[in-house]
This record gives C-alpha cells, structure tokens and sequence, in this order.
C-alpha cells in the first residue's frame, strides 16, 4: 500500500471482508490508525457487526467510534443520505483524533463498475472510475486497495482468519451496481480487467486540468462564465456543493441551459441547483446563493455605542447625523426594510424598491437588506448598496450579508 507510515488515518469499516482486510493489512504493516463504523440498522446482522468489529478492535488495541444513525433524521433518498452522514461522521473522527487522511476500502472491482455505470450514464465526470486520493469534506480520502480484485481480499481473509460478514443486499441485484457486479466485472478475467483499466487511465488524460482551475470559485463574472468551459463549471460548481455535504449530478445539458437563460437582458435570474441553492445571475456577475441563509432579524439598540450581530456590526459612539439619525431616534429598530416603503433621498422622497433598482442591488438581498427604523417606527436610514462602494462616514457600520 503506497501509504505514508509517518501518518494517521481513520479507517472506514463496515466489518466486510474489503475493509476488514485494509484495516488488517494496515495495521500487520505498522500504521496508526483509528477506525471509524456506521451502523444504519438496515438489516438484522447490523448489531453483530458492530459488537464483531469492536471485539476485533479491542484485542488489537485499536480506538473504535461507532456512529449510532437510530436517532439521526433520515430525509430524501436512502444512499445519498447515508452517504452525507457517513463522510461527515470520518470527518469528525479524523478531526478529534488529528488523523491526516480517511482510508476506504474500494477496490479493483468498485474501480470498474464505477466506470461502467459513468459510460451507461453518459453525464460528464470529474474523472471515471474511482481516484487513489481524493477530497471530500475538506478531508483527504486515500483508497489503497484499488489494485486488488474483491476475490484476492476474501481470500485475504480467509488466509489470515480476520473475521468479516458479508452483506446479503451485495448478493442481489435489488442495485443497479450489483448488476454490473455479478453480470459482468465478476466474470472478466484479468486481461480484460488490464484492457478496462488502460480505458479508464487514457480517458482521465484527457479529462479538462482540474489544476488549471479554481475549485473553490463561487463568483463569476458574467461573460468569463458565459465563456468558460462548461465542464470546468461542472468542477467548479460541484466542489462547493460537495463542500456542503450536498451531492448533486451536474450535466453539460444543464451548465447549457444556465448559460442560456442568463444571456437574456433580464439583470437577475435565479436558476435552482438543489433545495435552497440557486446559481444566480446579478447583473454582471453568477454566484452561488443558499437563500435559506438569508434569515429573516430584527434588533433594538437602546443607545449608542458598540453592537455585533450575526448580520450586522456598528460603532456609534457619538450622535450618527451623517448617517440621518441623532440620539432622539433611540431605541433604534433594525429590521428588513420594505420594498414598498418610503426614503428620503437628498429631500427627495423616492421608493425602497426604486432604490434598489438604482444602487443595482442583487434582488435576493432586496427583501433582507437592512433599514434603521426610529422609536417611532418611522424610516430614517438605509445603508447604502454598491459593489465598489467605500463607506466614507465617520461611524463604522459593516453589512455582513451571507457568502456561499
């Protein structure tokens, strides 16, 4: 295994015979390691597994966290859930235990159904088959057994008496995966297992540069959007998924029809990724929006001075007349304002919504950007929008609007 020994890894086990082989290989092979087990209680050997894995632990002196899911809600599709959990759970171990990498126990035959339902698929992949190292979660995921057939595990096991238990649902093909197991990557033989993998090797050659690429990029300006690589996008757009546990397919087809929609006049266009999540056209600029994050508040300053809040920070330590209010404005009410309201502007009483309009404000901030209200209830400030704008008034006042 091309592991590095000065490290630490959690080692995800499910008590099968692949990750109880890695878990067995690593630690004949002197590495520092902690394991980490799921217990979805789905079938009825679940419980046997658990208490087998941690019998196994405690006679090699091995730490074990187990993740108990009974109490965790179960919301949409069963795998994909189970799978968000799961990754978070390593990444919680990892981090109490100040582990470098969580090691998987996918090998050779994983590889190549993989790429077998990507090519029956024909969605665009970051890479096909199943990479060595990768990163989820913000934490590294090492896969150390992809040269090694599930058979030459088994026998693994077998050969040095590591107990294991095999998962019944594996034997069916209640999933789409089983069948491609049992149907075809069982029954290749290894020239034809050697003639996939060469396949897979010169298709991730000519995959787009990842490195080339900001991964971490959630703003775009609108015209390098229009004209980048739609694939690039498809990286782009799914690590920052990723990075908040969310898992979602992204098609040429759909980064298309994104592209689309936002060369219409039409300065903001919201166009909806997964739940709350939209990728979002502002004027001159495609970002990345969770909306739920855009909650709904409501403070009361009784007097000047400091004030920190989720949403807001301001310093008004003497009467704020340049910002329209004095100290007979207090208790201040700070709240969303209203579209629909009344602002006097230089003496001139114009609309919040016209406003806005004016200060090219993003339409998924108009309904939470802040207005200060006086112990009257009356409007009497609304810090002002704009992409470039310096604040240049003697009190300090920070909108801290939410950032994907």
């Amino acid at each position: 295994m091309n592991l590095d020994k000065k490290k630490k890894y959690v080692v995800a086990c499910s008590f099968g015979p692949d990750s109880m082989a890695l878990l067995d290989m690593m630690l004949k092979d002197g590495y520092c390691v902690v394991v980490a087990h799921v217990n979805y209680h789905k079938r009825k050997e679940s419980d046997f597994e658990e208490q087998s894995l941690k019998e196994y632990c405690h006679k090699n002196d091995v730490p074990c966290f187990v993740l108990d899911t009974s109490s965790i809600k179960h919301v949409g599709n069963f795998q994909e859930w189970a799978r968000k959990v799961r990754y978070q759970f390593f990444k919680d171990v990892l981090e109490q235990n100040e582990c470098d990498a969580v090691a998987v126990a996918h090998q050779e035959d994983d590889l190549i159904e993989t790429y077998l339902m990507q090519k029956s698929k024909k969605s665009f992949v970051s890479s096909f088959g199943i990479e060595e190292t990768t990163t989820l979660f913000g934490v590294k995921i090492v896969r150390p057994l992809l040269n090694f057939t599930k058979k030459e595990l088994e026998e693994y096991d077998i050969k040095n008496q590591v107990p294991y238990s095999i998962d019944w649902t594996n034997l069916t093909d209640l999933y789409t995966r089983n069948k491609y197991r049992h149907e075809i990557v069982e029954k290749m033989d290894r020239e034809e297992r050697a003639k996939v993998r060469k396949q897979i090797a010169e298709l991730n050659k000519n995959q787009p540069n990842k490195n080339s690429a900001n991964l971490q990029q959630n703003i775009w300006d609108l015209q390098e959007f229009l004209k980048e690589n739609n694939e690039i996008l498809i990286l782009q757009i799914s690590n920052n998924l990723q990075r908040r546990n969310i898992f979602k397919k992204l098609s040429v087809n759909s980064i298309k029809s994104y592209k689309k929609s936002f060369e219409s006049n039409h300065a903001n266009i919201a166009q909806k990724i997964s739940g709350s999540i939209h990728l979002v056209k502002a004027y001159e600029k495609v970002l990345l929006v969770d909306f739920d994050q855009f909650q709904k508040y409501e403070y009361v300053i009784k007097n000047p001075g400091k004030f920190s809040s989720k949403f807001i920070d301001f310093e008004f330590e003497v009467e704020t007349k340049d910002r329209n209010m004095s100290i007979a404005d207090f208790p201040l009410t700070i709240k969303p304002v209203g579209r629909q309201e009344k602002y006097t502007v230089a003496n001139y009483n114009c609309s919040v919504r016209r406003l806005f309009i004016d200060w090219k404000m993003p339409s998924f901030l108009r309904g939470w950007w802040p207005g200060f209200y006086n112990k009257n209830g009356k409007l009497v400030y609304i810090p002002r929008y704009r992409e470039t704008y310096t604040d240049n008034h003697s009190s300090k006042l920070v909108i801290k609007y939410p950032v994907f």
